[in-house]
């Protein structure tokens, strides 16, 4: 076969045309799938299940470079992709071909039948069968929505991993923080342990603690059994059986600290996995995050820039990511701030603007191809509301343009959304 990134698109396509709705959370669906297909998660060994808001992604890849610094295979299942669909099933540490997966979603779509049916719902079965099939000594699994009622809460982990939790997806997890955290906390598992890393809020930490303890879960908390910290420009990692210095991240992205920490912590717990030693090499220094506080540095949108502007792009989406951006932002020498932000019509642009600090200029704009996205206009006056000076843009180059015309010294961030990242990607 000769497929096509087209092929497996138009075949993607054909899976969203199953359930009415994008989301609708439950897992009877996958559940019946996966009897059809003889259940292949349950001959997945090694199982890392990964929930939170913030910093999936991020502690899964620190957590797969030491295990792969440890001589373990991968498989990884991540979400959602940013260029193409291919990123999100990694099989044997690589990024599976398009002949295998056109083959995984034609054979897994026959086999669905035409049964309703979420897109992430038979893709995760998709990935199960395929992970199913390829030997590896871990796989790493990132929870797509919530968690209790996530298409991937079909599993028996050896460990669950819990990130940051915060406001997002109200629609679905519920208004409160207590009530996205006991969704959160729905991949705990009886007499299976869990890892917390660090909470923003002190409630939802208290909800994930109360669940485990409630059904059994042995627990490993940030600040209460396991800590991270910064010392003389030395990250120090230290527990009841262990204290070990290392050095910083090179990396500008200071929010990155929380999930290293995170993935050090649930990498400790694993059975003969080395950590301190990989460390003290700076294996942590050659995990790479495209779409997360990236600074463009080559491309084509540098040409629609001046040579004293900076270009920065990252794919938080709600507030809490906000704060990890502008945290980061501290970080750098001093420099004007100016913002392009796209965002979908089920985020809160008001809030997640009001994470930064000391904005030059906002340009917004209508994120390409993406039916969901506010319009421009629209997102000017909803920023407008809480920052003056908002201009909105036809399109992605002619804010980049503009903003350098404006403001030729200054910062550019482009963020908003992982879709928006993606585009970006794409252009550059």
């Amino acid at each position: 076969m000769n497929i096509t990134d087209n092929n497996i698109n138009e075949l993607l396509d054909e899976l969203l045309q199953l359930h009415p709705k994008k989301i609708d959370l439950s897992l009877d669906r996958i559940k019946r799938l996966l009897t059809k297909i003889e259940n292949p998660q349950d001959k997945i060994e090694n199982i890392i299940h990964i929930a939170g808001t913030n910093g999936k992604f991020s502690t899964l890849k620190f957590i797969q470079a030491i295990l792969k610094a440890n001589q373990k295979a991968t498989n990884a299942y991540v979400s959602p992709n940013l260029l193409r669909f291919n990123e999100r099933f990694e099989l044997d540490d690589k990024e599976i071909s398009n002949d295998k997966l056109y083959d995984l979603l034609t054979t897994i779509k026959k086999l669905n039948d035409d049964n309703p049916i979420t897109f992430f719902e038979i893709t995760s079965a998709c990935f199960f069968q395929a992970a199913s099939e390829t030997k590896a000594d871990y796989t790493l699994l990132e929870v797509g929505l919530g968690g209790r009622l996530d298409s991937s809460n079909v599993i028996s982990p050896i460990i669950s991993v819990i990130t940051s939790i915060s406001h997002d997806h109200h629609e679905f997890l519920g208004e409160t923080i207590e009530k996205i955290a006991f969704e959160k906390a729905g991949i705990i598992k009886p007499n299976i342990p869990v890892v917390i890393g660090y909470q923003p809020f002190e409630e939802a930490k208290k909800v994930l603690i109360d669940y485990a303890s409630k059904i059994g879960a042995p627990t490993f908390v940030y600040n209460l059994d396991w800590f991270f910290t910064k010392e003389n420009g030395n990250l120090v990692y230290e527990d009841n059986n262990r204290k070990f210095k290392f050095e910083d991240l090179n990396s500008n992205a200071t929010f990155q600290l929380k999930n290293l920490g995170l993935a050090v912590a649930t990498a400790l717990q694993l059975y003969d996995i080395k950590v301190e030693p990989l460390l003290k090499n700076n294996i942590h220094q050659t995990v790479r995050f495209p779409g997360r506080f990236e600074k463009l540095d080559q491309g084509k949108l540098l040409s629609l820039i001046n040579k004293t502007n900076e270009l920065y792009l990252d794919s938080a989406h709600n507030t809490d990511g906000a704060a990890n951006i502008n945290q980061s932002l501290k970080a750098l020498p001093p420099k004007d701030l100016c913002i392009i932000i796209g965002m979908l019509n089920t985020k809160d642009p008001q809030e997640y603007i009001k994470q930064f600090a000391n904005i030059t200029a906002i340009k917004t704009i209508r994120i390409p191809g993406e039916e969901n996205s506010i319009s421009s206009q629209s997102l000017k006056e909803i920023i407008q509301k809480q920052f003056k000076k908002v201009d909105a843009e036809k399109s992605l180059e002619n804010a980049l343009k503009n903003i350098s015309k404006e403001n030729p010294e200054s910062r550019i961030l482009i963020c908003g959304s992982v879709y928006l990242a993606g585009q970006i990607l794409k252009l550059n």
